[in-house]
Formats: C-alpha cells, sequence, structure tokens
C-alpha cells in the first residue's frame, strides 16, 4: 500500500520482528520502520484486553500514518 502512497502502519508481535526485518529488503522496502511492536499472543486477548492494546498504540500509530 505504501508504494501507491497509501500510509500504513504494521502492527506485530515482537517474535515477528526478525521475520519483517529480513522480509522488507526482498520486496523493495529496506527502509522500512514502520512496525509497532506490541505483546505476543494478542489471539489470547479478550475484548477489554484488546482495547487497552490499542489505545496503548494509538499515538505510535498516528505517528506512523502521518510521518
Amino acid at each position: 500500500m505504501e508504494t501507491h502512497g497509501i500510509p500504513t502502519a504494521l502492527v506485530i508481535t515482537e517474535p515477528f520482528a526478525p521475520i519483517v526485518a529480513s522480509f522488507a529488503p526482498t520486496v523493495g522496502m529496506e527502509e522500512y520502520t514502520s512496525s509497532i511492536m506490541v505483546p505476543h499472543r494478542v489471539g489470547f486477548m479478550d475484548d477489554e484486553g484488546l482495547r487497552k492494546l490499542a489505545d496503548s498504540i494509538i499515538d505510535e500509530t498516528i505517528v506512523c500514518l502521518t510521518a
């Protein structure tokens, strides 16, 4: 999406950071720095936990989308 001028913010859990770092250059995103790191295992969070997590990263997400 970013190659088409659409700002993005990639939200990933900690164990996936190395995968993103190694994959980004293969798709022409060597300088990709828009990752937002969250604790692993969000799949087990309830709605309230996910809301709190989203609230905790909203400012960082806005920065990624408007940088």
